[in-house]
């Protein structure tokens, strides 16, 4: 069952541009994101009474109450309450303005009102509006950005606590209220088909639930969690298997040129082999065919040393030994080309002789003409 206390507190409310506004404490169990107060503190060590905190998440535990708060204090400090350990401040419509209290209503503005910009907190009078924008004093703003405020104290629906007589009959009108409608609540709902104890089991299987869900968001959380690492992972896998898939295909890029390199290469010495071979066989026919000029000089000069021992025979045949009479007047005999040379006058050699110069003609007489060597005896030139 959800109870309001009476206890009010002033805080700055940052939706509101940080202007002040008050809060009260419901004793309820909170959402996440809601304001709390501690005001039955289990661990006085951690946190007291009166500490103030913004919910973060439920965690669920092995105790008997199954969940527990946990919340950031304004110091950053993280602590763990359980819901019969605070009440949650609900925000009011009563703000606080250069130390008025002006309640935030839905209403069109006045000429001379106050009026609020809940996005950054400006505050103005209002000089004259519009349908589309609320003039204010050196500027204008849009109708639909701005609140009306009006004092606390002329509030309709607030009971004026001057007045006892006044604030008990605004009470009890409330209560006939409350009564009338939380009759027709429980007809809607079926209460005395139900029972009593049916709308107990409802909201604590409303609250099971809320429970379940907010475990179930934490397990998404720690799933999604995962899945970034798991993503982080594979990502720094799949960029590591590119890096080596590029270095492969730059080895095989690199390789390719090696290859093709080396068939050039191959193509080269195998030209310049099959030059070489050529070069050899060719080698070889000239030396074929110096064997064969060999074969034929040698042939050509066995043919000539026939030749030269059949004209030496012939010689020694028509020329006498050295010595040798002979029966013409004069013979010059020279017996193989570069040796020297005999003459015989009448028969006799001539010894002696330097140079001797013959000049002959066919059909003409014949003259000759000896040098002798100077000293030469007349027994040596007979």
């Amino acid at each position: 069952m959800t109870k309001t206390n009476e206890k009010i507190h002033v805080l700055a409310d940052e939706s509101l541009g940080g202007i002040k506004r008050e809060y009260v404490e419901v004793d309820r169990k909170s959402e996440v994101g809601e304001r709390i107060i501690v005001v039955e503190a289990d661990c006085q060590s951690e946190y007291r009474n009166g500490d103030m905190s913004i919910v973060s998440r439920f965690v669920k535990d092995d105790s008997r109450f199954g969940y527990y708060a946990e919340s950031i204090l304004p110091n950053g400090q993280s602590i763990a309450l359980y819901d019969r350990e605070y009440n949650v401040l609900e925000p009011t419509n009563v703000v606080h303005i250069d130390g008025e209290r002006y309640e935030m209503v839905d209403r069109p503005p006045e000429i001379g009102g106050k009026v609020l910009r809940p996005s950054d907190g400006f505050f103005a009078e209002v000089v004259d509006f519009d349908v589309h924008y609320v003039h204010v004093p050196g500027a204008r703003v849009y109708a639909s950005d701005i609140c009306v405020l009006v004092p606390a104290e002329s509030s309709e629906e607030e009971p004026q606590p001057s007045d006892p007589i006044d604030v008990i009959a605004n009470l009890a009108t409330r209560v006939a209220e409350l009564e009338r409608e939380n009759k027709r609540i429980k007809e809607d709902l079926g209460w005395n088909e139900m029972g009593p104890g049916r709308i107990a089991e409802l909201r604590n299987a409303d609250s099971d639930i809320r429970h379940d869900i907010a475990a179930l968001e934490e397990r998404v959380d720690n799933d999604y969690e995962e899945v970034d690492a798991w993503a982080d992972s594979v990502n720094e896998k799949m960029s590591r298997l590119q890096d080596e898939l590029d270095t492969l295909h730059k080895d095989s890029r690199r390789h390719g040129e090696e290859l093709a390199r080396l068939d050039k290469g191959v193509h080269a010495q195998s030209q310049r082999h099959l030059y070489r071979q050529q070069e050899i066989e060719r080698v070889w026919e000239r030396m074929d065919r110096i064997e064969s000029e060999m074969e034929a000089l040698k042939y050509a000069a066995k043919e000539t040393d026939g030749k030269v021992a059949h004209l030496e025979a012939d010689m020694e045949e028509s020329v006498p030994a050295a010595g040798g009479p002979f029966d013409a007047s004069l013979v010059f005999v020279q017996r193989k080309k570069g040796d020297g040379f005999e003459v015989y006058q009448d028969g006799k050699r001539l010894r002696g002789i330097r140079r001797i110069s013959i000049e002959a003609a066919a059909g003409g007489f014949t003259a000759h003409t000896i040098e002798y060597i100077s000293g030469a005896t007349e027994e040596e030139r007979q």
